[in-house]
């Protein structure tokens, strides 16, 4: 449980797994999926990340993640508030949160999901 605490703090430990699995649910749905901004019901700039298939397919096939490039991807931009806008606008994330999605665009953003079949995309290398 410790361990979990000092990553938060911005550890260069970071054990947890940069996979869309994990961040969507985790830390996407949580911060940015709220009644006020991307979820279903709101959708902010017509942006909807309450489900795992819909974060992934509208990050990716909208452009907001450029697939192994994080520093050219608007996400992290948003996340980072470079530029006029931050995301979320209410409180930033930690910098380990934001480094975890870094992490798994320059991995690929790839889908994985166990089980369930991935959006059609226009944005792997």
């Amino acid at each position: 449980m410790l361990a979990l605490a000092v990553v938060g703090c911005g550890s260069s430990n970071d054990t947890r797994p940069k996979t869309w699995a994990f961040i969507s649910p985790v830390i996407i749905q949580p911060s940015c999926a709220t009644a006020n901004c991307h979820s279903q019901l709101a959708q902010r700039s017509g942006v909807a990340l309450d489900t795992a298939y819909d974060g992934w397919d509208q990050l990716v096939n909208r452009h907001f993640v450029k697939a192994s490039d994080p520093e050219g991807s608007a996400l992290i931009g948003l996340l980072r508030g470079q530029g006029s806008r931050r995301m979320p606008p209410d409180f930033p994330l930690p910098d380990a949160d934001i480094e975890l999605i870094a992490a798994w665009i320059a991995d690929g953003a790839h889908w994985d999901l166990v089980g369930v079949a991935s959006p059609p995309s226009s944005n792997t290398p």
